[in-house]
């Protein structure tokens, strides 16, 4: 029977758009489907990020029997069914991976009065070459809403992880979230280090684009001209 690990990183708050979006997946998960087995939340500062989501790893593999790992950051919101849906979608053998549409944002310039204009983009990566010939990953364009899409890579905001995964990613060690560096030498953000090494196994990464999530963030709001 399908089993599920629920896992979110937090700093002791977060956002109320995430804790109802909890509660309604919980409550949906009880009113049949029934897979949820286990929700860890990890405590995780500011640069202790991809320690922390090391940490989650290891819990499912070393002290649960879940078949599948959810990690949703505390500061998304999601449908009740979100979990579910990403089920529907994921196959052990040909999705072992699946993330929902996140949206990301962006400080592109000052706005003269000591705030940002903000861009906002759907956190989907392909792996190519820039100008200078160093490979790494790049956004990739938004596919249309409703599509299943194969992707390099993809935040770690609300992403379905089959065990398999990491087991077999397991074998470089416990850093399946330690920040990895493109050949110029440059960091890679730890959610897009673990599809690094998704990349590296050999294994396939999708996102389903018809599972959309909010993500709470402060932004400044600006006349247009």
């Amino acid at each position: 029977m399908t089993s599920v690990m629920i896992s979110y990183l937090h700093r002791n708050t977060v956002s109320h758009s995430f804790m109802e979006s909890l509660m309604g997946a919980v409550n949906h998960d009880r009113s049949g489907p029934n897979v949820i087995r286990y929700v860890v939340p990890v405590y995780s500062g500011p640069v202790t990020v991809p320690a922390s989501r090391n940490k989650v790893a290891e819990v499912m593999l070393d002290q649960s029997d879940a078949e599948w790992l959810w990690i949703v950051d505390s500061d998304m919101g999601f449908e009740p069914d979100a979990l579910h849906r990403l089920l529907g979608t994921a196959d052990a053998a040909e999705r072992p991976v699946v993330g929902a549409l996140c949206m990301g944002t962006q400080q592109i310039a000052s706005d003269g009065m000591g705030g940002w204009h903000i861009r906002t983009f759907p956190t989907l990566y392909a792996w190519a070459a820039d100008e200078r010939g160093v490979e790494g990953f790049t956004e990739s364009a938004h596919a249309e809403t409703g599509a299943v899409v194969r992707v390099d890579g993809t935040g770690a905001a609300c992403l379905l992880i089959h065990r398999s995964v990491l087991e077999k990613t397991r074998t470089v060690g416990d850093g399946w979230f330690d920040q990895a560096r493109y050949a110029d030498g440059t960091l890679i953000s730890e959610d897009l280090s673990f599809c690094f090494r998704i990349r590296q196994a050999g294994l396939p990464l999708h996102v389903d684009t018809s599972v959309r999530t909010s993500h709470h963030k402060s932004v400044w709001i600006t006349p247009e001209g």
